[in-house]
């Protein structure tokens, strides 16, 4: 009876001993419940992984076009820039191709743009025609056009020779129409300040003698941009030598007939 009683007792113990050492479960190991955020597979399990697949868009990605704030002009032929629309106005610069230049302005009634002036200050009237704008117009203001420009007169002479005959001398010059009024007639002050002798002549033809004999040529006119000989014939004429004498000669040029209208008066001196 003791033998079996030690033997049950042997068998409970030794089944204790292995309960303790099974695999997976330690006493010191937290093992966290079903519902824990924290639960982890246990290694070697596969679990399912969701897969995504990218969907290609048939859709076009939207296309940004820059515009510039701050409108520029182009040319592509070499263009004047003026003080007003067209020529009547004075030039004051030259868009260049290649050269660009700002925008400040438009004409009121298009054909023109105001610009800054490429070579130099402030601003001038730039025709469109060869022109390309790039930027944003829109807000450009528009310029009233300025008066057209009173036309300017002017002229040079130089002194050319002392044609003589019969023992009377007179002077010829060569007079350049390089203003834009256009001249009709003349009048020649003759001063020797050697002798103290002054004659005057006047004409509505500028005419040219070169000697005794008919005139060498003649202008009813003398147009912008023309030029002309004429001298101090008939009543003008000095009769002596005047070869080395100081000579003051005042022409005054007149826009009418009969030394009427706008007029302009230019000396030079000379020794013949």
């Amino acid at each position: 009876m003791k033998r079996k009683i030690a033997f049950t007792f042997v068998l409970i113990l030794l089944t204790g001993i292995s309960a303790c050492n099974l695999p997976g479960i330690r006493p010191d190991q937290d093992v966290p419940d079903n519902g824990s955020d924290d639960q982890q597979p246990p290694a070697g399990v596969a679990t399912n992984t969701p897969e995504f697949t990218l969907t290609p868009s048939n859709t076009p990605l939207p296309t940004f076009t820059f515009t510039p704030e701050v409108p520029m002009v182009s040319v592509s032929v070499e263009t004047n820039c003026r003080t007003g629309p067209g020529e009547p106005y004075d030039i004051v610069g030259v868009l260049h191709v290649g050269e660009t230049a700002e925008v400040v302005g438009r004409a009121p009634y298009g054909g023109s743009w105001i610009i800054k002036n490429p070579d130099g200050a402030g601003t001038c009237w730039l025709w469109d025609y060869y022109a390309t704008v790039t930027g944003n117009t829109q807000g450009l203001p528009v310029a009233d056009i300025p008066p057209t420009p009173t036309p300017a007169a002017g002229f040079t002479v130089a002194y050319l020779s002392t044609p003589t005959c019969a023992g009377m001398y007179g002077f010829r010059f060569q007079l350049v129409n390089n203003g834009s009024v256009t001249w009709n007639s003349y009048k020649i002050d003759i001063t020797d300040s050697t002798t103290a002798t002054s004659t005057t002549y006047s004409d509505d033809y500028f005419t040219d003698y070169t000697g005794c004999g008919p005139f060498v040529d003649q202008l009813q006119d003398l147009e912008p941009g023309e030029s002309g000989v004429t001298g101090n014939w008939d009543a003008g004429l000095l009769f002596y030598n005047p070869a080395g004498h100081n000579i003051t000669a005042t022409f005054t040029l007149c826009s009418q007939n009969g030394l009427a209208g706008e007029c302009t008066t230019k000396s030079i001196s000379f020794t013949p």
